[in-house]
């Protein structure tokens, strides 16, 4: 009777271990009910041509937003896709797309769209027999050593910021590619900058997604410092969640304080959402960061003009000449200020240079609607759904062709 060595049995146990950890994601987690499992025991027949999305697609977030977009962005070049949500526990959704889930994830491309921080755990969306890819966003300057090894795990990583590719290049990522974000532009093109009488201006965040990052009080004190003689000029800060940490006494002590100052705080439909930036001039984003910056994008599609820190992912839409920058200085981000900050930086937006430029719109709409005009046919040209979904295809055919050689 032949033996195996016992480094021999040793191995064979570890891979049985791997596979049946791969098996388990399989049933646990990859794919959708009907999928085929595991489908990378039958390696010998190709999966079709196509994608299989894995997003919050039923949650009114920002990472929500951007998993519909993508979809609707990849829809427009006929190429096969599949969709599946990632439950975000204890938060209220929207039930629009539950039709639009499949009941099976049957391509050769897989793509997850996802933070940092829910790496942990849609590390096991990944399989054995695809191509994995993670539409990947993040709002700080560093990762954890923890997380370095979850995105290793994918085999390309797609991101829509210069600040988070070069983040990442940094943290020794040679997979990583820039890829546009799809904007949402509307069927009619905008009236740019349109003010009749009062002149209105929008800020939001949640409560519950670290308010310290979107930085209320600047926006605020901003605002105040702007219009300090009772212009006709309007603030509407748009908020929701529990965690508030006191900012809502806070911000109802600003309201009453100044009647200009109103707050609406409360979930709203993306429809909801869209008809509140079309009925405001400005769009204000006095963040300390941004992975991408999605608000601000939406309000220059919406024609509004834009006033945001010269920081993070907005710098891909906002410049000084398609909006109004704002100066900002490093500091380090506090234990409490953000989650995994560990030793990260990040920007503190100048109010005075903030309250400046708003100053400049209320008393220049001609510059404010040039710079307006220029932003909107940025996101034309290149964040439209069908240029990005253009660009999507492009790079997934690459891949196919790189993958079959």
């Amino acid at each position: 009777m032949l033996l195996e060595a016992p480094g021999h049995q040793g191995s064979n146990k570890r891979n049985m271990n791997r596979n049946l950890v791969k098996i388990l994601n399989c049933y646990k987690a990859q794919c959708a009910s009907n999928s085929p499992k595991p489908c990378w025991i039958r390696r010998s027949t190709p999966l079709p041509y196509g994608i299989n999305l894995h997003g919050r697609f039923l949650y009114e977030t920002g990472l929500g937003e951007t998993a519909r977009l993508l979809h609707n962005a990849l829809s427009t070049q006929g190429i096969d896709v599949a969709i599946k949500n990632i439950d975000l526990k204890n938060r209220p959704y929207e039930n629009d797309l539950e039709h639009l889930m499949s009941k099976s994830l049957p391509y050769n491309f897989s793509m997850t769209i996802c933070g940092l921080t829910a790496l942990r755990g849609i590390r096991h969306q990944i399989c054995a027999q695809k191509h994995n890819i993670v539409f990947f966003l993040w709002e700080l300057d560093k990762i954890p050593s923890k997380f370095v090894s979850y995105l290793k795990k994918f085999d390309t990583i797609w991101v829509p910021s210069n600040f988070i590719f070069q983040t990442l290049r940094e943290h020794g990522f040679d997979n990583v590619e820039l890829v546009k974000h799809p904007i949402a532009l509307p069927s009619l093109t905008p009236e740019f900058f349109n003010v009749t009488g009062t002149l209105k201006i929008l800020f939001y965040f949640d409560y519950d997604s670290y308010p310290k990052r979107k930085n209320p009080e600047a926006a605020v004190h901003a605002f105040k410092q702007a219009f300090p003689n009772g212009e006709d000029v309007s603030l509407t800060i748009k908020t929701r969640g529990t965690n508030d940490q006191g900012r809502r006494s806070w911000l109802a002590k600003q309201t009453s304080n100044d009647p200009r100052i109103n707050v609406i705080d409360a979930l709203l439909s993306r429809n909801e959402i869209n008809a509140l930036i079309e009925s405001h001039h400005v769009f204000l984003s006095l963040h300390r960061s941004e992975g991408l910056g999605l608000g601000c994008a939406e309000a220059l599609a919406a024609g509004n003009a834009v006033i945001a820190t010269d920081y993070g992912g907005s710098t891909e839409f906002i410049g000084t000449r398609t909006g109004f920058p704002v100066a900002w200085s490093p500091v380090q981000v506090g234990s409490e200020d953000y989650i995994l900050s560990g030793d990260s930086t990040w920007a503190e937006p100048s109010v005075d240079h903030a309250a400046e430029l708003l100053r400049s719109i209320y008393e220049n709409p001609m510059d404010a609607k040039e710079r307006v005009k220029n932003g909107y046919y940025h996101l034309l040209e290149n964040h439209s759904l069908s240029a990005t979904g253009f660009d999507m295809v492009n790079r997934l055919e690459r891949l196919r062709n790189k993958n079959m050689e």
